[in-house]
């Protein structure tokens, strides 16, 4: 069977080697000029790292992955700790793999290497998709001077989908009413800090930190801080040092002390998601990852929901057949597996920008309570331990 793939973004990728390997022929079209160098870090659950170990990227991916000791809380003025969560010897032991930190383009790498050896493959890059037309037997994907047929289209293009308009007609991303700047310091910088992920929360605002790259050569940083407004053309632009140290003064010293040691250039980023979509497909086309569900990064489940949502279209398709009737039926079983596990995890990020932004008060010390309680650990049990690749399908009719 024919697929089109709108995006080569983690999710696309995934979603197309796991095509791929199930025996269809696979075209990627991406807008890009290349792999984009922009999104600094991820973070890898078990739920995900197991279908890129399905897929044969397990010893890439290690090669790539920074394992961190555990997932820690810390208050944002003085870095007392709230609560932790274990992860060495605890999370591999209870989901079967071991939680990792990437770099972003390093994993856009290992799939991009994966995808270009397979003959059933191809990644076309600077293709920008226009639009859909499923008027034919076939739907056809409108690009710039360009049209081609296919059996199936799969939007994975982002939050900014061009496909989605093909599925649920035109909207709008929703501003979450808060930016994120992003940094890294090189690790010779911060040495003396210990390889975990750790999150102080504050008024307002909070900051995630942890190594990535090869040989954990530097310390993300993502200071999630409120926006009344976004004016700027781009979701993405290119910030001060100053502006970023003014936006967490009075912050915990060694807060001070890693900002001081940032490596410019800093990024900020407008945070959107949308409301949650009713339907993922129409037809002959679905969607995937953030074209489906964007969320907010608060729960560090983006990326990881993406390539879930790869596995088990992979899974649907594997069935079915190229005409329109039994793509449809594929899709819909598809979209039926993954649409109540995938808006469950996104209404819980958006959720968390409230818990993670308390002043300091009442709730904000009964949050702390919660953090430090031994039942938080255990809290999002549910979501890594969830394995896509053996979960019962919605049945196909």
């Amino acid at each position: 069977m024919r697929v089109a793939v709108v995006g080569a973004g983690i999710g696309g990728m995934t979603a197309a080697i796991a095509l791929a390997r199930a025996g269809h022929d696979v075209d990627v079209l991406e807008r890009a000029a290349g792999v984009s160098p922009l999104g600094a870090g991820l973070q890898v659950s078990a739920n995900a790292r197991r279908v890129l170990v399905h897929l044969g990227l397990g010893e890439a991916f290690a090669s790539i992955a920074t394992e961190p000791s555990r997932i820690v809380v810390r208050r944002w003025a003085d870095d007392s700790v709230i609560g932790e969560a274990p992860l060495t010897g605890v999370h591999d032991a209870r989901f079967g793999h071991a939680f990792a930190n990437v770099a972003r383009n390093d994993l856009a790498r290992i799939l991009v290497d994966a995808a270009v050896a397979m003959p059933n493959l191809r990644v076309r890059f600077g293709v920008g998709v226009e639009a859909i037309d499923q008027s034919g037997p076939h739907p056809v994907v409108r690009c710039t001077g360009d049209a081609i047929e296919t059996d199936v289209v799969i939007g994975a293009d982002g939050i900014h989908s061009v496909v989605r308009a093909a599925v649920a007609g035109a909207d709008t991303p929703r501003f979450s009413g808060w930016a994120a700047f992003r940094a890294q310091v090189p690790r010779d910088r911060v040495g003396h800090l210990p390889v975990e992920t750790t999150n102080r929360v504050g008024p307002g605002a909070h900051v995630v930190s942890y190594f990535i790259g090869q040989d954990q050569s530097h310390l993300n940083l993502v200071f999630i801080a409120p926006e009344s407004e976004w004016t700027g053309e781009s979701w993405t632009e290119q910030t001060s040092l100053s502006s970023l140290r003014d936006a967490f003064a009075g912050w915990s010293p060694q807060l001070q002390e890693i900002i001081d040691a940032v490596e410019e250039p800093v990024y900020r980023w407008a945070l959107y998601d949308r409301e949650p979509l009713a339907t993922w497909r129409n037809g002959s086309v679905a969607l995937l990852g953030d074209a489906a569900h964007p969320m907010l990064p608060f729960m560090a489940q983006g990326a990881c929901q993406a390539i879930e949502d790869s596995a088990v279209l992979a899974r649907c398709l594997e069935v079915a057949d190229p005409s329109s009737r039994s793509v449809a039926q594929a899709l819909a079983s598809y979209e039926s597996t993954r649409i109540e596990r995938a808006t469950r995890v996104q209404s819980g990020s958006y959720f968390n920008r409230i818990v993670f932004h308390y002043p300091d008060g009442e709730e904000q010390r009964a949050r702390d309570a919660m953090f430090a309680s031994e039942g938080w650990s255990t809290a999002t049990d549910w979501v890594y331990e969830h394995d896509v690749l053996t979960a019962p399908l919605a049945p196909i009719s």
